[in-house]
């Protein structure tokens, strides 16, 4: 079965928005909101990296509209089939994603940037604190936490989030997966994992894609998608594997290692980086927001993250409320809207350990 994701455009993106102020000293809307938005949204490695389809420019909601089309196409032809007899094998289905409306409030003691900031330019009291390249400076440094923050938004959720692709409510469980994007996925029970199973648990996801939907299998943006700690585990094994691992349903079944005392990878061992992992040829994506124990199987194209960035519903703040209260604090405030969705989650594996 072949399917082809596509994506609606939303209504904001059908124009130049001309209606971004600048208003208080500080104050960027819409568009000018970019510079200072956009590292907050798309620096988490997730995103920054191309691991998934990111689609920009939304208002609210965005319609993904999914079309399958069936093996069996063709018909019987000649002389008994002169009239036109619809095959029925093209399916037309659509995802939603709809944005969920967010805010970064943080206060920050000048003081506390002196150390980084200050020390170059000279005596407090000759600084210009409100100085264009000191607001930028601050706000960067509150964007790049809020990166943090949105990696692990997409993936697990929150209650402020909400729907991340694993989770909504920022735990692996029942509750928080049966309300996540990948609801619906396809799934395979894996164990915890470690450097003596790893290979394992990766070969169970691959063997459930083989058996329940192999088409996915020759998708060029296939990948495998985990955490830090699972790479980390994946590189322990294959760097002291003793050659090959058994993916008879036996073994995968129970989980239990073969002997890991070979010479690994290269015959070096340790000894070596790896630069990019795969599994039989896939590409194994590091995304730190994931959970430690799950596995997931997807394409890139299949599994999406919106934002309203690039409309007038952005805005970015630099408050320097040390002029007004005596004290001697700024303020930054950010308001941005962001949401996952899977294309057809079916397609999707997901390896979960409960």
């Amino acid at each position: 079965m072949n399917n082809r994701y596509n994506s609606l455009p939303s209504r904001s993106s059908r124009r130049q928005f001309s209606n971004n102020p600048q208003g208080l000293a500080g104050t960027y809307a819409g568009v000018l909101s970019t510079p200072f938005i956009a590292p907050a949204l798309k620096t988490a490695d997730t995103l920054v990296k191309g691991y998934v389809r990111q689609i920009d420019g939304i208002s609210y909601k965005a319609v993904l509209s999914a079309t399958s089309i069936a093996d069996d196409v063709i018909q019987a032809g000649g002389a008994s089939a002169c009239a036109f007899s619809d095959g029925d094998s093209v399916t037309l289905s659509e995802s939603i994603l709809t944005l969920t409306d967010l805010k970064v409030n943080e206060e920050l003691c000048r003081a506390t940037m002196l150390n980084s900031w200050q020390q170059q330019l000279g005596p407090r009291n000759s600084a210009d604190w409100s100085s264009p390249e000191y607001r930028n400076f601050v706000m960067g440094q509150v964007a790049a936490k809020t990166a943090q923050g949105v990696e692990n938004a997409i993936w697990k959720g929150s209650s402020v989030f909400a729907n991340g692709f694993l989770s909504s409510n920022g735990t692996f469980g029942t509750t928080g997966f049966n309300a996540s994007s990948l609801a619906n996925a396809t799934t395979q029970a894996i164990a915890a994992m470690t450097a003596s199973n790893v290979l394992q648990q990766i070969g169970l996801v691959y063997n459930k894609a083989a058996t329940a939907k192999s088409a996915i299998l020759s998708k060029p943006d296939l990948k495998f998608f985990v955490s830090n700690k699972t790479a980390a585990l994946y590189r322990q094994a294959i760097a002291t594997a003793g050659g090959g691992i058994a993916f008879d349903t036996a073994g995968l079944a129970s989980g239990v290692a073969e002997s890991n005392t070979g010479q690994g990878y290269n015959n070096m061992v340790t000894n070596q980086a790896f630069t990019t992992l795969n599994f039989l040829g896939i590409q194994i994506a590091e995304c730190p927001g994931m959970f430690d124990d799950a596995i997931v199987l997807a394409q890139s194209e299949n599994l999406v993250v919106g934002s309203n960035m690039g409309t007038d519903y952005t805005q970015a703040s630099y408050i320097q409320t040390y002029l007004y209260d005596g004290s001697d604090n700024v303020r930054v405030t950010m308001r941005f809207g962001l949401g996952t969705v899977a294309g057809i989650a079916t397609d999707v594996i997901v390896g979960k350990s409960f």
